[in-house]
């Protein structure tokens, strides 16, 4: 999923040189990931808040902390192409 919003909002912005159309990309791709990761966290939020009165232990929970967890990791994608296009090259 993060792949797919840098893919669309982001990749075709960053290849150009123009840099009000990289800012105006950026800030939309970060509306659009942040807006992500919150409805990523409130479903976790909802599958611990359901699932904790009925299970011992601990991992049950790995589920909602991979989803978080699995949501960021791929951000650095779209981090490393932003940075690298800061630079210019």
């Amino acid at each position: 999923m993060q792949y797919g919003i840098f893919h669309r909002l982001l990749r075709g912005p960053l290849l150009t040189n123009d840099e009000a159309q990289v800012r105006a990309a950026v800030r939309r791709w970060l509306k659009v990931v942040l807006a992500w990761q919150a409805v990523v966290l409130v479903v976790s939020a909802g599958y611990v808040a359901v699932l904790s009165s009925t299970h011992t232990g601990y991992a049950w929970v790995a589920p909602a902390i991979g989803a978080v967890f699995g949501t960021a990791i791929p951000l650095q994608v779209a981090v490393f192409a932003i940075l690298r296009a800061s630079r210019g090259s």
